[in-house]
């Protein structure tokens, strides 16, 4: 995942209006935003009346969506299904447009949830005000009492910023953990193979040879199996580095970071996602009952 610790870097800034800052975070949106637009009109054609082979995996998405929905948000609420689609797609988009390598998460800009996080609460406070006017909803805030009213106060600010800072934490100290982890290995790296290439040919020769003999003498054990095959390859690695072939070449980081990257940015990214779909879905819902609770109101 492309996560720096700096922040998101401004490619051009537009001249007007003060200057309008073109940042890392908004160019992925716009990558996300185009690709998604894309990916519906594409699917979105040909529809069959007996689906088969991708629009049967579209229908079941789009039937998941839609009842994930009805069950978060009651069956009345059914119509909210596309926005709440649309926050999860764009999520999980804004998170994995990291692994490009040339791109940055979009969700790993506070700026980029925050706003998502301030539009469902926009929507929250639309519908209290259409339910229940202006006069209604600013009733809402004093209630029990009205001593209580800072802490309703202080509790409409935490929830879009609990839920900004919780879905940009996630992605963002999962970019920076697996940046920590990479640097870490580069430099194991460095130190391992650097201390084996300047003793020339003979400790790698004799790491390799190593190898080879547990691998054959104990290969019916995994241990001594992963053992036989860290020798060798440390070996090889050494021999290669002496000659020239890899130098400066962090080899003791390929993969490990790799594997590490399948939790911290797909299968985090996918939860994160879902969670803050949830969560919209979960407060919106508060914010419309169904009508026979608005009449008993």
């Amino acid at each position: 995942m492309n996560v720096s610790v700096d922040g998101a870097f401004v490619y051009f800034t537009i001249p007007i209006l003060g200057g309008i800052p073109i940042t890392q975070t908004a160019v992925s949106s716009w990558v996300v935003t185009i690709l998604l637009i894309i990916a519906c009109i594409k699917l979105g054609k040909n529809l069959q009346k007996r689906p088969t082979g991708v629009q049967v995996l579209v229908e079941k998405g789009v039937s998941l969506i839609y009842d994930l929905t009805a069950s978060a948000m009651g069956a009345h609420n059914i119509g909210w299904a596309p926005l709440m689609g649309t926050i999860f797609l764009c999520s999980v988009g804004g998170s994995l447009i990291g692994l490009t390598g040339f791109l940055r998460s979009a969700t790993a800009d506070l700026s980029c949830t925050l706003v998502w996080a301030l539009m469902v609460s926009v929507i929250i406070w639309y519908n209290n005000i259409k339910n229940n006017g202006v006069v209604g909803w600013l009733q809402g805030f004093t209630e029990p009492v009205v001593v209580m009213t800072p802490m309703n106060l202080v509790s409409e600010i935490a929830q879009p910023l609990s839920m900004a800072f919780r879905h940009f934490g996630n992605v963002a100290g999962g970019g920076v953990i697996n940046s920590i982890i990479y640097t870490a290995f580069s430099m194991l790296s460095s130190l391992v193979l650097g201390l084996i290439a300047s003793q020339g040919w003979l400790v790698g020769g004799v790491l390799m040879v190593v190898g080879v003999a547990l691998w054959i003498v104990k290969r019916e054990k995994l241990l001594f199996k992963i053992l036989a095959a860290v020798s060798f390859v440390l070996g090889l690695f050494g021999i290669l580095q002496a000659m020239g072939i890899l130098s400066g070449v962090p080899v003791l980081a390929f993969g490990i970071p790799a594997v590490l990257s399948c939790y911290f940015d797909i299968f985090s990214g996918f939860v994160q996602a879902l969670v803050f779909t949830l969560l919209s879905m979960v407060y919106i819902s508060g914010s419309l009952p169904e009508p026979s609770e608005e009449v008993e109101a």
